[in-house]
């Protein structure tokens, strides 16, 4: 990638550690990870612009000492034009919005690696640790490609031009990955297992209230035996809205049928499930679904779902039954 503005600042020693996530999920697994490895060290949070609409609440990250600052990066205000007027944008509004040079920071963690800001560490040869999108993605790169693909060509493009999807940019050096989640080779050095399920489990009451307490001021009094992990489909250009509306439909009056159910849509499924299952609880608030075993005064027993990827951290809290997905027509 060609430099564009001049040298990147040297490297300082200050003892700081930089995160990046983007959903809800690598937002859950950065916040672990800083607590398991990097208490001691200042670390600074960079989330995207469009997260507030699901957690307003962002601002306690720092204020609970979760992270020590974290700024918004505005990705909503980055055009999809070319891949040299993106850089622009980023090196910009880097320089806006963060008070460090990012030569400063003695490690660099990045969630959502596809996102534009990876740019501005390759455009600056900052080498940096790759947490896989979601529990599993590192082995099913293409699906992550196929989902950017349908609404936004240009960032998909760029994301496989530079090994943004697998981590397989020279600059990557490590990846950070649920490795039993994996189909693809994960022995070597450059690969770290890392169990949001375990992490979570290893953390005193008082630390695993905390966390949960940024996300859900109440436990849930939802009652139910099983409970529904919906995707989102139509968000992902996957599916039309209305396909994925009678996607599960069907399951309604198939599988589900006479189910005590309580559903939990993704966080960012826009689906009314109140609709589509009316004597279902559907939990209103937004959270990550590995938080499930912890919320509930009365856990349910089983957990259906298709193939989403919040299931692969709840396998030893739930009884996970995998739903075939029909097509329309079939």
């Amino acid at each position: 990638m060609r430099s564009i503005s001049g040298n990147c600042p040297e490297k300082g020693k200050r003892p700081m550690v930089l995160y990046h996530a983007i959903s809800s999920y690598q937002l859950l697994e950065v916040m672990l990870h800083r607590m398991a490895f990097h208490q001691r060290e200042k670390a600074v949070l960079i989330l995207p612009d469009f997260i507030v609409g699901k957690y307003p609440q962002y601002r306690k990250l720092a204020s609970r000492r979760f992270f020590d600052e974290v700024y918004l990066f505005p990705y909503l205000h980055i055009p999809h034009r070319d891949e040299e007027r993106i850089l622009q944008d980023v090196i910009r509004f880097y320089k806006e919005k963060l008070p460090y040079d990012i030569s400063s920071f003695s490690e660099v963690y990045i969630a959502g690696a596809h996102f534009y800001f990876s740019l501005y560490l390759l455009h600056c040869r900052i080498p940096f640790a790759f947490f896989e999108d979601a529990a599993g993605m590192l082995s099913r790169p293409e699906e992550l490609h196929r989902a950017l693909l349908k609404k936004f060509p240009v960032h998909a493009a760029t994301a496989r031009k530079y090994g943004l999807y697998d981590g397989g940019h020279p600059l990557v050096r490590r990846i950070i990955c649920l490795k039993r989640a994996q189909t693809r080779d994960v022995s070597g050095e450059k690969y770290v297992d890392f169990s949001v399920e375990k992490t979570l489990q290893a953390l005193s009451l008082p630390e695993r209230k905390k966390v949960i307490r940024f996300f859900l001021r109440h436990r849930l009094r939802a009652q139910g035996n099983s409970i529904l992990l919906t995707q989102h489909f139509a968000n992902l250009g996957l599916m039309s809205e209305e396909e994925q509306k009678r996607l599960y439909e069907r399951l309604r009056d198939g599988a589900l049928r006479g189910v005590r159910l309580i559903v939990k849509p993704h966080p960012d499924d826009t689906l009314d499930y109140r609709e589509i299952f009316p004597d279902a609880y559907v939990i209103r608030q937004i959270f990550p679904a590995e938080l499930l075993p912890y919320v509930f005064r009365e856990k349910p027993e089983v957990l259906y779902t298709f193939d989403s990827t919040g299931c692969e951290n709840l396998s030893s809290h739930f009884r996970i039954q995998k739903i075939e997905r029909e097509k329309d027509g079939e």
